[in-house]
């Protein structure tokens, strides 16, 4: 009996070692009954206390690193505003960069319309149509150029004008085809437009209308406001100061062009000490173009130029005598004609007049052809004459 006794206490725990936690729940029951508290829910209470002492600690969150890098050893901070001070530079010296741009050159400015190129075609716009006779009128075109003239098309421009007489290439773009025609004044404003950098001028040309002339009845039909395109300058004659002691010039027609061209610029050149004169046909006395202009030349250089005008009808008068450039008037225009100065014949007008004079220079040819008419049979040599 007594070992049956020992076996049920060791099965129920109350041997030593399992009698302390008993004796301990008792000893709590006893405590929180005298506090009033059941004996359930203390048991609860211990059983969760003792379940948060055992439990592992929860891990602390890892500081995040500083966003700002740690200045190295040595270096200097930079005092507040920097950076404020460099962008402030940066845009003074930008503003400073953009406004010597604007004053010296132009490249802040659109591109140039209307600018003559001897390499190209461009267009112009006609300004005014002011009639010379029944059949021939002055064409006023624009052209502009940059404020500052160190591109490529201005330094052709100058480079060709500053050899000699020159014409521009006018074309008629419904037909794709061209005809030459020689300026009778050029003339560039100084005035620069502040918003387009450009200064504005113009081109004069003399045109006659011809029945069968496609080119110059596309130019007579052209309103003002349109544009044609051009293409120039082309050097027609090469002129140099001093190399003719003087020059003699056969003109009909419009033909008298080239020959205004060139006694404007050798007059307009106090260098120039070269002498003009002027043999000029027209069919009437109202037939004569640029008279005023002329007229006005020869009273202001009378030592200089000598003009002649001959009609083929009317009672002359006034300076006009009724005759054609035929043998003896071309005779009595040379007379003085000297090959040792440099003396030298020019002459363009009329396919007519041409045949008479010197013969017609080939058309669509930069040569001349053979010397024909009045001046071989006065011994002229080819050399000592040009056709345009």
């Amino acid at each position: 009996m007594y070992r049956l006794g020992r076996g049920i206490q060791t099965a129920l725990g109350a041997g030593p070692t399992a009698n302390a936690p008993r004796k301990a729940l008792f000893s709590l029951h006893a405590a929180r009954r005298s506090q009033g508290i059941p004996a359930a829910k203390a048991a609860a209470t211990s059983a969760t206390a003792n379940s948060e002492t055992t439990k592992p600690p929860a891990p602390q969150p890892t500081p995040e690193p500083s966003q700002e890098p740690e200045p190295k050893p040595g270096a200097k901070e930079r005092p507040p505003g920097t950076y404020m001070i460099w962008a402030m530079e940066v845009i003074g010296g930008t503003a400073a960069l953009l406004y010597y741009l604007h004053l010296h050159t132009d490249v802040l400015k659109p591109a140039v319309d209307s600018r003559l190129s001897p390499t190209a075609y461009t267009a112009h716009k006609l300004l005014s149509v002011t009639p010379l006779t029944g059949d021939t009128s002055l064409f006023r075109f624009e052209i502009k150029r940059p404020r500052f003239d160190g591109a490529e098309p201005e330094t052709l421009v100058d480079a060709v004008r500053a050899q000699g007489v020159w014409a521009v290439d006018v074309k008629d773009h419904l037909v794709q085809t061209y005809r030459t025609y020689t300026p009778v004044e050029y003339h560039m404003d100084e005035e620069v437009d502040e918003l387009t950098g450009a200064r504005t001028g113009h081109v004069d040309l003399a045109v006659k209308r011809y029945p069968r002339g496609s080119l110059s009845r596309f130019i007579h039909g052209t309103r003002v406001g349109d544009s044609v395109e051009m293409r120039g300058p082309v050097l027609s004659w090469p002129y140099r100061e001093g190399a003719h002691g003087r020059v003699y010039m056969v003109a009909g027609g419009t033909g008298v062009a080239p020959m205004v061209q060139l006694i404007e610029r050798v007059l307009g050149d106090p260098r120039d000490r070269t002498s003009l004169s002027l043999l000029y046909g027209s069919p009437a006395e109202e037939d004569i173009i640029m008279r005023g202009r002329l007229d006005e030349l020869v009273e202001k250089y009378p030592g200089r130029l000598s003009v002649e005008y001959l009609v083929e009808r009317g009672a002359g008068g006034r300076g006009v005598r009724v005759g054609v450039p035929g043998r003896s008037e071309v005779a009595r225009l040379v007379e003085g004609f000297d090959r040792a100065k440099g003396d030298v014949v020019l002459v363009c007008g009329p396919d007519a007049m041409m045949r008479e004079v010197c013969g017609v220079r080939p058309v669509g040819s930069a040569g001349q052809g053979p010397l024909q008419g009045v001046l071989r049979d006065l011994g002229f040599a080819p050399a000592s004459v040009f056709k345009f």
